[in-house]
């Protein structure tokens, strides 16, 4: 197996119970559920399964985030879909 054949595709939704059952089975907060805006990937090589990784929209509030990035309340919810 070569990085060469490395590929990162979204998870097809066929394959959203064998995501699950991985997470499950091996993260130690076991497979979540999606919530929100999420986004699942997988990484194979060979048509082997390599990786698992998900991103999901951002807190709605986080006060450290917000202060730091210098958002007033009225700006927060129109620019949270950019973090």
């Amino acid at each position: 197996m070569s990085y060469s054949s490395l590929q990162v595709a979204p998870v097809h939704p066929s394959q959203e119970r064998n995501f699950q059952d991985l997470m499950q089975a091996h993260h130690y907060l076991g497979a979540l559920p999606k919530i929100g805006n999420t986004i699942w990937y997988v990484a194979t090589a060979e048509d082997q399964w390599l990786a698992l990784l998900s991103f999901s929209a951002p807190a709605l509030k986080c006060s450290a985030r917000d202060e730091w990035i210098g958002w007033s309340y009225r700006h927060q919810y129109d620019r949270l879909n950019l973090v």
